[in-house]
């Protein structure tokens, strides 16, 4: 089963539908009000994180093209260009929420500077021209393009849609067959140079030309195929455990590898290769019973090494807030592909305690790690001589991934995936005037029930799926009109009948405490 996941925020820097195609594989937008404790914190992040960001300086790299890529130089500036791009996927559609025109203009002026920077021949990046595509070079070319594609689809800006497509004629020039390999280059086993598939997707998405989605063809096969490369379909297909993939070439890494399933997954959507879905979800799955811990977190050292296991050492480098945030990327894009609701299991347990808990209470940066003993450290330590790190560029993109898993929904159908305190409004072919308003009222997750309004111009019939958390033992759903409904833990509820404007459902949820 196919579902739609909505995007959060859905009015306008100037064009309509905007964020339709921000996660491009929505057929709908819609809208939602996040309130309650992950309101709070959400607006916290966005205030003094996400529009407080230096724009200027994130842009300021790739007007230099000095790097040599050279891990041995002290404070290399390697992968400097990631930070705009990671920043780029919170601060539009934040800044869309907020309408505030200085941080817009902000925004603006940063896409302004990296596409001044571009190269004739397409290249936006900071390597000087004897290491381009060398070392991080085509890390940082993967989230340059994220970030023009995520301020294209909020505002129509073909000149930022021309640069990212120019930046692929560039990586297209330099690799592919009979030039130089993805698979065979870059760290972690190419891992992290076959991760551009993502946006190389995107890409064909938005352009719908042949040479993208052929270029994408081919670095599936470097992930596949190429004996130098990840191999990722072989190790998934046999079940190797994820610390074993290739781990002395660190092919265990954990972000790159999820990176590069959410690349097979957008890849699945353009083409129906259910090798790449099987592969995925395959690794996501593996993720679960191998490392996630009862936090939501996972990874030492920021690679799959069996962390399930030994979850309660003391780890001073584990759960690494880049790996938590595309943990939860991950599972919001299998969730909205296949339906199954373990996988906003796995977003909410990650959100409301190894995410959430790396936040600072003022909002101000992320913990780059935090395992279940000790402390966080809400610092902000320099990487790449700026000032600026991976995990806290990341961080607010956590954000995103919870919101676009609270509710989903295909024709007349919808489901809701996470109890929060807060509005949605959602599309409904069978509802007058096409969309129907959920209005969540609630404490959760402090306290463990939620009552749920449907405001509708007039009476529809449609089906509502409502999750059933996998902690939850016993699961009562009870609906205005004495309707009742029990369940045990997983899964779904669904209720399939003639609504009218203003039933409200009830869900009350088991917390007896369980010992692990």
């Amino acid at each position: 089963m196919k579902i739609y996941t909505l995007i959060f925020c859905a009015v306008a820097l100037g064009c309509a539908e905007c964020f339709a195609q921000v996660l491009p594989r929505t057929g709908c937008a819609g809208s939602f009000t996040l309130k309650g404790w992950a309101g709070e914190r959400l607006l916290v992040c966005e205030g003094n994180l996400v529009a407080a960001k230096d724009a200027d300086d994130l842009a300021f790299p790739f007007t230099q093209k000095t790097e040599s890529g050279s891990w041995d130089v002290l404070e290399p500036g390697i992968w400097q260009t990631e930070f705009w791009g990671k920043w780029m996927h919170a601060a539009v559609p934040m800044c869309v929420r907020s309408g505030d025109p200085a941080f817009r203009a902000r925004i603006a002026q940063s896409v302004k500077t990296v596409l001044g920077s571009q190269l004739p021949d397409g290249y936006i990046g900071n390597y000087r021209e004897s290491n381009r595509g060398d070392v991080c070079d085509v890390w940082g070319c993967k989230y340059v393009m994220m970030g023009l594609l995520h301020w294209y689809d909020a505002t129509g800006d073909k000149a930022a849609l021309e640069g990212a497509r120019r930046l692929a004629d560039w990586l297209m020039a330099k690799f592919g067959p009979g030039k130089r390999s993805l698979g065979a280059e870059g760290p972690f086993n190419g891992l992290m140079n076959c991760s551009v598939l993502e946006p190389v997707v995107w890409t064909y998405r938005r352009t719908k030309e042949k040479k993208y989605l052929d270029f994408a063809k081919w670095i599936v096969s470097e992930l596949d195929t190429n004996p130098k490369g990840p191999e990722i379909f072989a190790f998934a297909a046999n079940r190797t455990p994820l610390k074993d993939c290739k781990a002395k070439d660190s092919g265990n890494k954990a972000y790159e590898k999820m990176s590069c399933c959410q690349g097979l997954l957008d890849y699945y959507l353009e083409t129906g290769d259910e090798r790449c879905l099987k592969t995925a979800k395959t690794i996501a799955e593996q993720a679960i019973e191998e490392e996630i811990d009862i936090s939501g977190g996972g990874t030492q050292g920021e690679r799959f090494c069996g962390f399930r296991k030994m979850q309660t050492r003391d780890h001073c480098i584990a759960s690494e807030m880049c790996v938590i945030i595309t943990w939860m990327r991950l599972c919001e894009k299998l969730l909205t592909i296949t339906g199954e609701a373990k996988w906003a299991d796995e977003i909410e347990r990650s959100f409301y305690n190894a995410y959430l808990a790396g936040l600072s209470a003022d909002g101000t940066c992320f913990a780059s790690y935090g395992g279940l003993g000790g402390t966080r450290e809400h610092r902000h330590p320099r990487q790449c001589r700026m000032e600026e790190n991976c995990c806290n560029a990341n961080g607010p993109r956590g954000f995103l991934s919870f919101c676009d898993s609270i509710a989903q929904a295909r024709d007349d159908e919808i489901w809701l995936s996470q109890y929060v305190l807060g509005r949605c409004t959602v599309p409904c072919t069978a509802a007058k005037g096409g969309t129907v308003v959920l209005d969540q009222f609630n404490d959760y997750p402090r306290k463990l029930e939620s009552s749920l309004t449907l405001a509708l111009e007039a009476p529809a019939a449609f089906t509502l799926h409502l999750r059933v958390p996998a902690w939850s033992t016993n699961t009562a759903v009870r609906v205005s009109d004495g309707t009742t409904k029990t369940a045990n833990a997983g899964g779904w509820i669904t209720l399939r009948r003639a609504w009218q404007p203003g039933d409200q459902v009830k869900v009350m949820f088991d917390g007896t405490g369980k010992t692990h």
